[in-house]
């Protein structure tokens, strides 16, 4: 059976009125939809149908129909209409977006809250922990026998420790010590560090191998100063208003599957980069309970998706609005990242000549 024109406009008409009141919706309420100039019995039998193949489910036999998971995975894929944010939700989110960024992690309560007051639903920031890779090492000599060391990360987000040793330290050996680590540590992650690598870095610094093995450890600690991957979660207590949650057991079940952070880490690092993904509980119980949707968007640094922000509800969300809130704010912070990102290479190419120069004359 063919979903045609008319079964299309009656299936979507049904999820917008389900979604809006949370009832059932019947014939009746149909036919008085501007759209629909057929008569009630007509609209039964194309719900009939409809229910049928499947997108449509009559919960009590007196009731009217309310979509399933195919139903609602067609109407967001293909019958949805856009939804335009309004002045004052732009504001709320650019107020986050155009923030001055120190790491990703620095914005997640504030992304998290922006998304729950948007959407009224209960929203989530994911940050991917593991997987930060250094773009360059700057050392900077303050003192015979101490330095400071600092990490620029490829997200954006820096690290810096100021050392002190027992070996006499120079200009001499600062610089062979940055160029051996920006050779050999840099755009790799700490799992990937293999001992040929560590035995090259120690070659490399030639008499001193102890100072090298210092280094290492330094590098090591900036490293591990990283926060693991974190979930925050806003507006819980949001779910409760619905009444697919009035039940806390579903709400107790809705959070163990976000504290789960080893399948909910994986579930986010599949996101398509620049795509909104949706599961319905239905189609997936093992990511998500019945009766649930799980909205969210990934955030991208140069191709690769460090975190993502979304939202929970029922499965009767308004997802017009929460897919366009998404992506406008997921879209502006990978954005903004991007520029802040961009300002600090040509900083540090920027400086790196001013050095160059400086030798040379």
């Amino acid at each position: 059976m063919e979903l045609n024109e008319r079964k299309k406009a009656i299936l979507r008409s049904v999820v917008d009125a389900y979604i809006a009141t949370g009832e059932p919706v019947g014939s009746k309420y149909l036919t008085t939809q501007a759209e629909f100039n057929v008569s009630s019995a007509t609209i039964r039998n194309e719900m009939n149908d409809l229910e049928s193949m499947g997108y449509l489910e009559q919960p009590h036999t007196s009731a009217g129909r309310v979509p399933t998971a195919k139903g609602y995975r067609t109407y967001v894929e293909s019958l949805m209409g856009r939804y335009y944010l309004a002045m004052e939700e732009v504001e709320v989110l650019d107020e986050v977006i155009e923030n001055k960024l120190s790491e990703l992690s620095g914005i997640m309560e504030e992304a998290s809250r922006a998304i729950g007051e948007v959407t009224n639903y209960t929203s989530f920031a994911f940050i991917g922990g593991s997987g930060t890779e250094a773009d360059r090492y700057e050392t900077l000599l303050i003192g015979e026998h101490d330095f400071l060391l600092v990490m620029i990360c490829k997200d954006g987000s820096v690290r810096s420790r100021q050392v002190k040793t027992a070996e006499h330290l120079d200009e001499k050996v600062m610089e062979s010590a940055k160029n051996a680590l920006n050779k050999y540590f840099v755009g790799i992650t700490p799992e990937k560090v293999n001992l040929n690598t560590v035995l090259e870095f120690e070659a490399a610094m030639g008499d001193h191998k102890a100072f090298a093995t210092m280094l290492l450890r330094v590098v090591n600690e900036l490293f591990n100063s990283f926060d693991s991957e974190k979930v925050h979660i806003d507006g819980v207590t949001k779910l409760l208003s619905y009444p697919e949650f009035f039940n806390v057991a579903k709400v107790q079940s809705v959070l163990s599957m976000i504290e789960e952070r080893k399948r909910f880490s994986e579930l986010m690092k599949k996101a398509v980069p620049g795509q909104t993904s949706i599961i319905f509980g239905e189609e997936a119980q093992d990511i998500a309970p019945p009766e649930t949707g799980f909205v969210f968007h990934p955030i991208t640094i140069e191709g690769k998706v460090v975190g993502a922000v979304g939202v929970i509800g029922p499965k009767r969300m308004d997802y017009k609005k929460v897919i366009a809130s998404l992506d406008y704010f997921a879209e502006g912070i990978t954005g903004q990242m991007h520029r802040e990102l961009s300002a600090k290479k040509e900083l540090m190419i920027g400086g790196a000549s001013e050095d160059e120069r400086g030798k040379e004359e």
